[in-house]
């Protein structure tokens, strides 16, 4: 009776100090060869030592410790699934959560910080237009609105942070970790471009305003988990990497600009995106100052014959303007203006050009262009 009492404890602690520790097939496959082995001992009993010992309930107990830890674990597994569909169901796309329930491991919540890619995007003008528009036309356009970018951030991996009136913002790289997620945002942003250029053609044609956006895209260290106070929180990030990635969208305003990242993004991407630098910044509430970069297209993508030259001479007059050569940095603005007239940073960088041999700057110019409003 003791030995019984002894096989039935003790296989019960190895069950259940095993089981929770591996997935359900091995868990399966684990449970056999306990069971195979018990039996055999058993035998090995009865044949060696003439001694007959009860296999009846310490194998009900390996059964019964499979049956309940499999149970016990498919419950709590489905309830952590559960949790993780409420929780981002609403931020990330289905194939997001998917791969996060294959991997929940790659789920890191709770603050730390990691090197990630927020985009900001805000609707230009749109204030003009809610005063002319009636509430519901105005909530209808920013859904249709929204739900079309949306559907390009979450085509990329990202995930959805928040809408603020006509601005949203999304992050990419987390809650599921992807070492690209400087490309990704940068994909989003063009497919976001692309589909509200689209818009803008179909919509005049239902009456509706043709809508215009500016987008900023910034990497770096940032704080990203849930965020706030115990009486309400949200997932999200913090940082300084964070609040650049704001200033670069308002900073589209000032060079006439669709979509500017910033020096670590474009670091990031490589070669996988048409950039060029538009300046150097030193934005509204930061010392340091950041080389900001306009994108532009895909790598690969034709772009017409005078608007690569038209970059070329701005690459030459940005690099004359560094140098304070005045003149010549105007005549390549011009130059560019010439072969690409609607080029936004050409005609702010001209008209800086034109003061600049009025007024020349004074003491020791860095050329660094001091952003006064968000």
């Amino acid at each position: 009776m003791a030995c019984d009492l002894i096989a039935i404890i003790l296989l019960g602690f190895i069950m259940g100090f095993a089981l929770p520790r591996l997935d359900a097939v091995k868990g399966a496959l684990f449970t056999l060869a306990v069971f195979a082995a018990y039996v055999l001992f058993a035998r090995w009993v009865f044949v060696s030592l003439r001694t007959w010992i009860n296999m009846a309930y310490p194998l009900l107990v390996i059964i019964l410790s499979y049956l309940a830890l499999t149970a016990y674990h498919y419950f709590t597994e489905e309830r952590e699934r559960k949790k993780i569909r409420a929780t981002f169901g609403h931020y990330v796309s289905n194939t997001v959560i998917e791969e996060m329930l294959k991997s929940p491991e790659r789920l890191r919540l709770g603050g730390e910080e990691k090197v990630l890619t927020v985009l900001f995007s805000d609707l230009a003008g749109f204030t003009t237009y809610s005063e002319r528009l009636r509430p519901n036309e105005m909530v209808n356009i920013l859904s249709d609105y929204f739900k079309d970018m949306t559907e390009q951030v979450f085509a990329h991996n990202g995930t959805l942070k928040e809408y603020v009136a006509d601005e949203m913002m999304a992050i990419f790289g987390a809650p599921l970790e992807r070492s690209d997620h400087a490309i990704l945002a940068c994909g989003a942003a063009l497919g976001m471009r692309d589909r509200l250029r689209r818009l803008r053609e179909e919509w005049p044609k239902i009456g509706r305003p043709a809508l215009r956006a500016r987008t900023g895209v910034n990497s770096g260290p940032m704080l990203v988990g849930n965020l706030g106070s115990p009486y309400r929180f949200a997932y999200g990030v913090l940082g300084d990497h964070v609040n650049l990635g704001s200033r670069l969208e308002g900073l589209n305003k000032t060079y006439s600009t669709e979509i500017l990242i910033g020096e670590n993004t474009a670091e990031l991407v490589g070669d996988s995106f048409m950039l060029r630098e538009v300046d150097m910044v030193r934005v509204k509430g930061r010392v340091q100052p950041v080389h900001v970069y306009e994108l532009v297209a895909k790598a690969g993508d034709v772009l017409p014959e005078k608007q690569l030259d038209a970059f070329s001479s701005y690459k030459k007059g940005l690099e004359a303007y560094r140098d304070q050569r005045w003149t010549e940095a105007l005549a390549h603005f011009e130059k560019a203006l010439s072969l690409w007239p609607e080029d936004g940073p050409s005609k702010v960088m001209a008209e800086r050009c034109r003061i600049y041999l009025e007024t020349p700057p004074e003491g020791e110019w860095d050329g660094v262009f001091q952003q006064l409003t968000k």
